[in-house]
């Protein structure tokens, strides 16, 4: 069981991974998609790689809070 402080700091991550996931969708794959590359520089796949990677961590983080929830 995590404790209180714990809990709060991965609900705190869990929404700043979902923020940083939404800003790679909404904006720079778009802006990768249309000029080649993103705010940042980064390829059309390079954005690509980073939402599934981010993706893979939301996952994670979800599925360990719950398993914390069910204890």
């Amino acid at each position: 069981m995590l404790n209180d402080n714990q809990y709060d700091y991965d609900i705190e991550r869990l929404g700043k991974l979902r923020d940083e996931l939404q800003r790679l969708e909404d904006n720079d794959y778009v802006t990768a998609f249309y000029k080649g590359y993103s705010s940042e520089g980064l390829t059309l796949e390079e954005v690509r790689e980073n939402i599934r990677e981010l993706e893979g961590q939301v996952r994670q983080l979800e599925r360990q809070l719950d398993e914390d929830a069910d204890q």
